[in-house]
């Protein structure tokens, strides 16, 4: 069994046991004493998730509105996981990235977002297909969102995209319409809405591959998480959280 199978099914059971049931014990084994934590909702450090679990515990939870949707997309010591649920009567979509080191759990950042009433492009912040079983073109993939990502979104080279998306792109960023020319409409304008200064990470796992970079949005620093599905060496579906 790898590695990244190991991390993906620890950080199921965080879900289930930690945050659903409030093992407490659990999250204490899985999570590393010098844990970094990232998000601006939970105190520093280890001290810090153990109490806003031990909070999430003690609250009552409002009835769940629909089922929960998770995707998980693992490579080396990464795990990210894309979650759709309901909650107090609003949709949420949420990306998690997790660092492991010798089995535990000892980085984390995260972005969240409500579904918004109306998109442009029709679809949900988080759903869609699931990686694939037997993952096929991890390198390749990874490797064509890499120079997507230099080419397209940090150097705007929007002459090239259709070198790397398809006409069909299906989207799922509520500002952004469908299809190649969705994208490149949303790109043109600079620095109005988004841009993209430097890559921090890429995770890839099959037809999969996600990014986190830095940059801005309206003008206010900004770190961006983008999820890409790809299809024949092309990106066919984009989900992307801030």
């Amino acid at each position: 069994m790898g590695k990244e199978t190991i991390h993906k099914s620890i950080i199921r059971d965080f879900y289930r046991r930690a945050v659903g049931e409030g093992d407490l014990a659990f999250a204490e084994q899985i999570i590393a004493d010098d844990y970094i934590q990232h998000s601006t909702t939970v105190k520093p450090g280890k001290p810090g998730l153990l109490e806003a679990l031990a909070y999430m515990k003690q609250m009552p939870k409002p009835p769940a509105t629909s089922a929960p949707f998770m995707r998980l997309i693992a490579e080396g010591d990464y795990v990210v996981t894309n979650m759709s649920f309901g909650w107090a009567g609003k949709q949420k979509a949420v990306i998690d990235l997790f660092r492991f080191r010798d089995g535990q759990v000892v980085e984390h950042w995260d972005a969240m977002a409500d579904q918004p009433e109306t998109t442009l492009n029709g679809h949900a912040l988080i759903d869609g297909p699931l990686p694939r079983e037997t993952p096929q073109s991890t390198s390749q993939n990874k490797t064509l969102v890499t120079d997507c990502m230099e080419q397209i979104f940090i150097n705007r080279q929007l002459e090239k995209l259709s070198d790397f998306v398809a006409d069909t792109l299906k989207q799922h960023r509520p500002e952004i319409a469908n299809g190649l020319s969705g994208l490149k409409t949303y790109l043109q304008p600079q620095p109005e809405y988004q841009t993209v200064e430097k890559v921090l990470l890429i995770i890839a796992e099959g037809d999969f591959v996600v990014v986190q970079s830095s940059g801005t949005w309206q003008q206010k620093p900004t770190v961006f998480y983008d999820v890409f599905r790809l299809d024949e060496g092309l990106i066919v579906e984009h989900w992307g959280l801030k």
